[in-house]
């Protein structure tokens, strides 16, 4: 079981980093009140500290329900 959880974790973070790092947004576009559009972009450091935050939560995430899983399946 130890053996599925740590591939579970290893496999799953690499995958939602990877994910993440193609799917998440760096620029955008804001609107004020008078109507005028501004742009923003978030710098790098950020930007893949936000992407770590996330990969870390699906993670532990994918890791509980593997290993709720695997008990339901042993009881």
């Amino acid at each position: 079981m130890e053996k599925t959880l740590v591939k579970t974790a290893i496999y799953s973070f690499i995958i939602s980093f990877s994910a993440l790092l193609v799917l998440v947004n760096r620029t955008g576009t804001s609107k004020d009140i008078n109507g005028m559009y501004s742009g923003w972009k978030i710098p790098y450091p950020e930007y893949l500290s936000k992407i770590l935050e996330y990969s870390i939560t699906i993670t532990f995430i994918m890791v509980i329900i593997v290993s709720l899983i695997k008990w339901f399946k042993k009881t």
